[in-house]
């Protein structure tokens, strides 16, 4: 087969946005579809052996394995060897446990399925997986299983049969991959079902250009390198992704290898030594980049900054050289002495593939290899690990409007009627396991109606296929009930501003919420919701928050009004057990200007409310201030732990809140009492 420097400098063009993008540049916001750049290569440069070497009817499988083995397998193996001491001394014992799997998983050339059972590519905690991208790999492994022997079965009813089988196989592929991104998204980004269209793309190249199709075209050459641009630079995670969308970049591609042979511009540009020395290495700059990134979020405290991040992909170059250079190389093509044949050779591997599924089983043993991690780390992580048994049983999820009410699981124990009831979503769960504990011995009741991602009134809907309808119908229900019981107070308790907002959390000192966008909008909209981002959507929905707290104050009913809850940023419970674990200080806080900041409108509509009987607490007064002054305290060590995560407020916290709401609940009764006294 013809030797093309344009195709490693095409390389080149692949492997470095995707490092890029890794890396956290917004410039390269679809970085990411250099993986499709590296799939139709593959598919090209593997077709063309097989075609060559079926033509001379000397194909042989065993040597073509033998062959990807000596690809594959030894320099991936040296990378996972050194991320071995980083992963002992740095993750915690989920993050060992999810390191061990996926160590299992790349052995048998199956992360891919791995990876989609646990996250979306683009999802915060997919960024702390060393492994991530060895997804790729095994798309490509799952096609060098399948396409070879297909190939070799159809050979012997003409080259117009194979060639109508990839066609016709490509296009199903295709069409499963636009349908899956609506339906199925995660699995249809990492599944080969969704992917082999991409690979038998280049290998439809293979056949047109070992047919006599080779042309030259400036024109069409150049336009690959403009779809491809287009890709990189428009694209970003909210991109349907693989769909029709990702014929772009693949057509680029196309373009480049059918059009753009030595003669043109393109392939001047791929050919200059710059261009195809990075694209020699690419392969070992793509298996270091992601372990360097994910190694640097898992080890620092807060999210790495733009600095560090540039610094470890600069890194990646001398790394993926020497990787290259003295793994890489010598095995790929050199004789190796100690392994003389492809059964030598294919029966190594198996031996270091049941090496590394023999570590991982290790690493997901004793919850992680937890013994590692100093007495604070394992105490913070406990209080991460026992969410409150009542969050557990009175935070709904599926939408539930026909309860039996009351529910006697989310009442104080023993209580005959029920007075009190707190409503809301997992903020008001999480509040209330203490807050009922607090009421008990108070001989006071309260009953606990909360349901996740909603706000705890009725007539919103969530841009969320899960919660879209799920929230109206729930709280519907809920206000039903107590319309019609003797329920006297209304304790509301939601995460208001993110509804309003949006966007997850950013403290702005390198805490950064793991939550995808959340939003709401009036639920007669639902069919013709404004922009997310909407001065007008973020006014209804405040607006509508006033309403319905003014509806139940027309209504009669006592209303206690908790403010938004401080967020923290990062998750507490595991910054804590990092802390103790690398020996820095473990009391963390949050800016309490960065506080206002994030929730001023609601706190603004809040404050222009005013009834008598109606009472405000502020969870501020009790989070903020107070040890530290302009700050928003988190932690003060590993026993004094205030969340649960990056949001929720662990029983610790709920503890400095719940007794101002049994004291405002009280308060309405003494000022009936004094009402009497005065008249």
């Amino acid at each position: 087969m013809q030797y093309r420097r344009e195709i490693d400098g095409l390389r080149a063009v692949a492997v470095v946005p995707v490092i890029l993008f890794h890396a956290g540049l917004s410039s390269f916001s679809g970085g990411f579809i250099g993986v499709d750049i590296f799939f139709v290569i593959s598919g090209y440069l593997i077709t063309s052996i097989i075609i060559s070497e079926q033509e001379k009817g000397g194909f042989s499988i065993l040597r073509f394995y033998e062959r990807r083995a000596r690809r594959i397998v030894p320099v991936l193996s040296f990378v996972l060897l050194c991320c071995l001491p980083f992963a002992w001394a740095w993750m915690l014992p989920a993050q060992m446990e999810d390191f061990g799997a996926s160590l299992i998983a790349v052995s048998l050339f199956a992360s891919n399925v791995l990876f989609w059972q646990e996250a979306g590519y683009f999802a915060p905690s997919a960024e702390l997986q060393p492994l991530l991208h060895t997804w790729s790999l095994a798309v490509e492994e799952q096609y060098y299983v399948v396409f070879p022997l297909a190939v070799m079965l159809l050979w012997r009813f003409g080259r117009p049969v194979v060639i109508a089988a990839i066609a016709i196989t490509a296009l199903l592929s295709l069409a499963l991959a636009q349908y899956g991104s609506a339906n199925f998204a995660t699995a249809n980004f990492y599944l080969p079902t969704s992917r082999a269209w991409e690979l038998l793309a280049g290998s439809l190249c293979a056949f047109l250009v070992s047919g006599g199709y080779a042309r030259n075209s400036n024109l069409l050459s150049a336009l690959g390198l403009v779809l491809i641009g287009v890709g990189i630079f428009v694209y970003d995670a909210a991109t349907p992704y693989p769909s029709f969308y990702t014929a772009v970049p693949v057509v680029g591609t196309v373009l480049i290898v059918l059009y753009g042979w030595q003669g043109t511009w393109t392939a001047a540009l791929l050919s200059t030594r710059p261009f195809v020395g990075i694209g020699l290495i690419s392969y070992s700059l793509y298996l270091w980049h992601q372990p360097l990134f994910a190694f640097a979020r898992i080890r620092l405290l807060t999210e790495p900054s733009h600095t560090v991040l540039i610094a470890l992909a600069a890194l990646t170059f001398p790394l993926a050289y020497l990787s290259w250079r003295y793994v890489e190389g010598p095995f790929r093509k050199g004789p190796i002495p100690f392994l003389p044949s492809s059964a030598h050779i294919l029966g190594a591997t198996g031996v270091l593939a049941a090496l590394f599924i023999g570590i991982g089983m290790v690493a997901t043993r004793d919850n992680g290899l937890q013994f590692r991690l100093p007495p604070g780390a394992l105490k913070a992580l406990a209080s991460q690990e026992n969410p409150d048994p009542i969050m557990t049983r009175c935070l709904y999820d599926k939408g539930e409007a026909k309860l039996e009410h009351p529910v006697a699981d989310c009442l104080t124990p023993g209580a005959k009627t029920v007075d009190t009831i707190l409503i809301g979503d997992s903020h008001a769960a999480a509040m209330a396991g203490e807050t009922m504990r607090v009421f008990e011995k108070a001989g006071a009741d309260l009953y606990v109606m909360t349901h996740s991602a909603c706000v705890g009134f009725s007539g919103f809907y969530v841009f969320d296929a899960k919660y879209k309808l799920r929230c109206n119908s729930f709280f519907s229900g809920i206000e039903d009930y107590i319309r019609s019981s003797d329920i006297k107070t209304v304790v509301m308790l939601s995460r208001w501003t993110l509804y309003v907002e949006g966007t997850p959390f950013d403290n702005d000192e390198g805490g950064i919420e793991a939550l995808k966008p959340l939003y709401v909008d009036l639920y007669d909209r639902r069919d013709q919701p404004a922009g997310r981002d909407s001065p007008e959507r973020k006014d209804r929905v405040l607006k509508k928050y006033v309403a319905d707290v003014q509806d139940y104050l027309k209504r009669g009913f006592n209303v206690v009004l908790v403010y938004p809850v401080p967020e923290a940023g990062w998750d507490v419970p595991g910054i804590v057990a990092k802390a103790a674990l690398n020996g820095s200080p473990l009391e963390f806080s949050t800016s309490l200007e960065r506080y206002r900041q994030r929730n001023e409108k609601v706190t603004a509509a809040f404050d222009g409310l005013s009834h008598p009987n109606l009472r405000k607490i502020k969870p501020a007064d009790a989070f903020c201030g107070k040890p530290l002054v302009g700050r928003c305290i988190n932690s003060l060590d590993a026993d004094t732990i205030y969340y649960f995560d990056d949001d929720h407020l662990s029983d610790t916290g709920a503890a400095l809140m719940a007794p101002a709401i049994l004291d405002a609940v009280k308060s309405f009764g003494k000022a009936d009492i004094d009402k009497l006294a005065a008249n």
